[in-house]
Formats: C-alpha cells, sequence, structure tokens
C-alpha cells in the first residue's frame, strides 16, 4: 500500500490595520524547477508572491507533542524529530528553537493560538480536523499574513508565512516506519517532508526528492537536491521581510 504524505494549503482570518488589510489568500503549488516546488501566495492586485519565513526572524520556535507515542519509544521519537527539524535548519540556514513539549494538536483554524511558530504533534486522525485518512501518514502546511500598503496610490504587499504545523498518524507511522537516519521508510523521512510543507515547499513529481507525494523505500536520507535547492529559495538568504502589522507576532 502506498502511503501518502499529504499536504494542506492554510490561511489567516483578515483583519484591518492601520496601514490597510492584512490576511491571506489560499496557497497554491507553482512549479520553479522539476525537482521542487515553491508555496505562492494570491494577493488581491492579481499579483502572486513567494510565501516564506522571514529571514531576519531571530528564531523559529517550535514544540512537539509527543502525547500519542508509547512512553518507552518517545525519547527515540523526539530524537528523529529534532534530526529532521536540524536538517532544515541547515538547509534553510533559520534558527529553530525548541520550547519543549505541548499538548496542542493543530487543527484547522487552531493557528493563532499556538504557542510555538512551529507545533509537530504525533497524534490520532481523531484529535485533529487535518486529515489523516487511509494510508496518509502526516499532514504538514504554514499559516501566512500579507500586508497590503498604499503610498502615492501605489498599493504594495508584503507577504511573510507565521506558523507552522505538522500532525502524524502516530499508530500507521510506529507500524510503517523506521527509527534512525537514513534512506527508505524512516519516520525521519516522513518528518522532513512534512517539515518542508512547513517552510514553504510543495510536492514534485520527481521520485529522487524527499517532496515526492509518498514515502517509499527509495525516498532519500532526509533531503535530495532538488529538495535543498527548494529549501535554499526559501531559507534566510531570500533576505529580510518587514512583518510589522502583520497579523501574529514572532514568538522567539
Amino acid at each position: 500500500m502506498r502511503k501518502s504524505i499529504a499536504v494542506l494549503g492554510v490561511a489567516l482570518a483578515p483583519a484591518v490595520v492601520a496601514v490597510g488589510v492584512v490576511g491571506a489568500a489560499p496557497q497554491t503549488a507553482d512549479g520553479a524547477l522539476a525537482t521542487y516546488k515553491l508555496t505562492y501566495a494570491s494577493l488581491p492586485n492579481g499579483t502572486t508572491q513567494v510565501v516564506r519565513w522571514n529571514g531576519c526572524q531571530k528564531a523559529i520556535t517550535y514544540k512537539v507533542n509527543l502525547a500519542a507515542v508509547p512512553s518507552a519509544q518517545r525519547t527515540a521519537v523526539l530524537a528523529d524529530t529534532k534530526a529532521a527539524v536540524a536538517k532544515i535548519a541547515s538547509s534553510t540556514a533559520f534558527v529553530f528553537s525548541y520550547k519543549g513539549s505541548t499538548t496542542e494538536v493543530p487543527k484547522v483554524g487552531s493557528m493563532a493560538t499556538q504557542t510555538a511558530e512551529l507545533v509537530i504533534a504525533f497524534t490520532t486522525p481523531s484529535r485533529t480536523t487535518y486529515s489523516l485518512a487511509g494510508s496518509t501518514l502526516g499532514q504538514g502546511g504554514l499559516y501566512y499574513g500579507y500586508v497590503a500598503r498604499t503610498a502615492n496610490g501605489r498599493t504594495t504587499y508584503t507577504v511573510a508565512a507565521q506558523r507552522g504545523f505538522v500532525v502524524i498518524d502516530t499508530p500507521q507511522m510506529l507500524a510503517q516506519t523506521t527509527g534512525g537516519t537514513g534512506t527508505g521508510l524512516r519516520r525521519s523521512n516522513l518528518l522532513a517532508h512534512e517539515l518542508g510543507h512547513a517552510v514553504g515547499l510543495q510536492h514534485v513529481s520527481d521520485t529522487h526528492q524527499q517532496m515526492y507525494p509518498s514515502i517509499r523505500p527509495a525516498s532519500p536520507t532526509l533531503f535530495y537536491t532538488g529538495d535543498r535547492a527548494g529549501l535554499a529559495k526559501v531559507g534566510k538568504a531570500a533576505g529580510c521581510i518587514n512583518t510589522a502589522y502583520m497579523p501574529l507576532k514572532d514568538l522567539s
């Protein structure tokens, strides 16, 4: 049975601030290269912008919910999680700051109340409203906001990722993947894929890449060349984003 790893685009509810409208629109995937795809925001003026985290953000905070993991396996699962986050960090040059455990389980609409920018929850399908139906092992994604600023009759838009999430079907993960770092059906590869969505990558058709829609015996160790190229495009080197008046504040 193919083990699907799905992504879901989500958005923040609009709000009004002094400089204009802040909000978000549905995310769409647009091909940059065959080996990676980025996430784009569709803006009210008909333009699109790549969705990425602020390159000048001090750190992206994250918490991990291990409640559905048997106690004897929590240390190993947390180690695999941190290994996948560390690879995202090295590929983007972002700092990820671990803020400990949480009981939070991301759901549709819950991003505004997260206590960390990124929440990774090992859970069960009944605990989240993101679909973990059938053979789907996980979902990952991000919320972004935009600010519209008008000066001299010209309106410009600033877009930034503000929150991310990963939810994992824990019983399926434990039954169908193994621990540690390496190629194939490993939970670190499952996590790398979902974290890729949380920093702005979308699915690709190239079977060599970790962002291929399913985990499989030939899955690369954490990320392959196209994955790393995409992560660099949305990483720290892409530059600062003015996040003043965004719907959510940095938590670092």
